[in-house]
């Protein structure tokens, strides 16, 4: 395994349409099987699931052993699962540090003397510091900006009532998660541009649907005067748009929903009409990490400049579907995992792909 107290080796070339290169001198595609654990925060939530599944097609193309193991929303499962990771001797690990499990992942790693990517959500410390040598890099979206795009859109569509006023309900994420965090952050730097939006409540959905559309179906019940939702992710908008039919409101004319993640029902809801706006592409994040774990673990460190992304992510509105459908058919964009990864090309520059429109 390549020593974390190595002088790292700043490898940039140029990426994209170059061929791939199988004969280049000192060069081999015979490459050692590896096994890389990862561990994700819930399966219970479709954009985990989108990310494994993008994952499994990279491992399959690498010839990676990939094990994944699901935290169940938990943070101790996040922990046992880390433990698990290490007592199998994985050559690398790559997972989501919910409920500030950053610090003692990495730690646990660091004594086995196993390499980790951390993805979707930060740590404090920056990849490649003197605390965690292990920590070879971090990729993850741009959550800040995210939340901003989603608050914006909302506002700048929605019509005030009587008094002036656009009132709105929120839903937020895993709370302490920097994810939700941040996109928060996004909503907050919103509203006071926009001093004519009330937030009529807040409530917390854990990303995941079901709890989304009760604790939504509670505040809506309590503010019938809620014409607009700020949904921190895929399923939250879903389990929202699922508590207003309900309510027998109907999603999209009665009350405006904003949501994250590009999930292919999140893009059948904008299409319909029921989601206003969605914004996403970084499960994505998934694949990107296994390609740089297997670089590295195959001898090409990761440059420090390269170490630490965050990703801008695709916006999606109605008159947009049509474009995404075409750029992205099954909302997935081509990504050939041999061409990104320098063992396999050593003029990859980076594994990163960032969603956008050819037009």
């Amino acid at each position: 395994m390549t020593s974390f107290k190595a002088t790292r080796r700043t490898v940039v070339a140029g990426l994209g349409a170059a061929a791939i290169c199988l004969s280049t001198t000192g060069f081999t595609t015979a490459q050692e099987s590896k096994t890389i654990g990862v561990v994700v925060p819930t399966l219970a939530a479709q954009f985990w699931n989108n990310y494994v599944d993008f994952m499994r097609t990279g491992a399959e193309e690498l010839g990676v052993e990939l094990i994944v193991l699901n935290a169940d929303n938990k943070s101790d499962q996040m922990i046992r699962s880390l433990e698990d990771l290490v007592a199998r001797g994985v050559d690398g690990i790559i997972y989501t540090p919910y409920w500030a499990t950053a610090a003692p992942g990495l730690t646990m790693a660091k004594e086995a003397d196993i390499p980790v990517i951390l993805t979707d959500t930060y740590f404090e410390l920056p990849p490649q510091n003197e605390m965690f040598p292990n920590y070879i890099a971090f990729i993850g979206p741009s959550d800040a900006d995210a939340g901003y795009q989603m608050a914006t859109t909302l506002f700048d569509t929605m019509e005030p009532n009587a008094d002036g006023e656009k009132v709105i309900g929120v839903v937020n994420g895993t709370a302490g998660t920097s994810v939700a965090i941040d996109r928060r952050k996004g909503l907050a730097r919103a509203l006071e541009e926009h001093p004519e939006v009330r937030v009529a409540g807040e409530v917390d959905g854990n990303f995941v649907r079901d709890q989304s559309q009760t604790v939504f179906e509670s505040l809506y019940q309590g503010n019938p005067d809620i014409k607009g939702v700020w949904a921190a992710n895929g399923g939250t908008a879903t389990g929202v748009i699922a508590a207003l039919r309900n309510a027998g409101q109907v999603p999209g004319k009665d009350v405006l929903v904003v949501g994250m993640d590009l999930n292919p029902e999140n893009v059948e809801a904008v299409k319909s009409g029921d989601l206003l706006f969605d914004i996403g592409g970084h499960w994505l994040q998934g694949g990107f990490a296994l390609v740089l774990m297997y670089d590295y673990l195959n001898g090409k460190p990761i440059p420090a400049d390269l170490a630490e992304v965050k990703l801008d992510l695709l916006p999606l509105t109605q008159n947009l579907v049509e474009q995404f459908e075409t750029d992205f058919p099954g909302g997935v964009p081509e990504y050939d995992f041999k061409l990104r990864s320098r063992v396999y090309n050593p003029d990859a520059e980076t594994a990163v792909f960032e969603m956008t429109y050819s037009n």
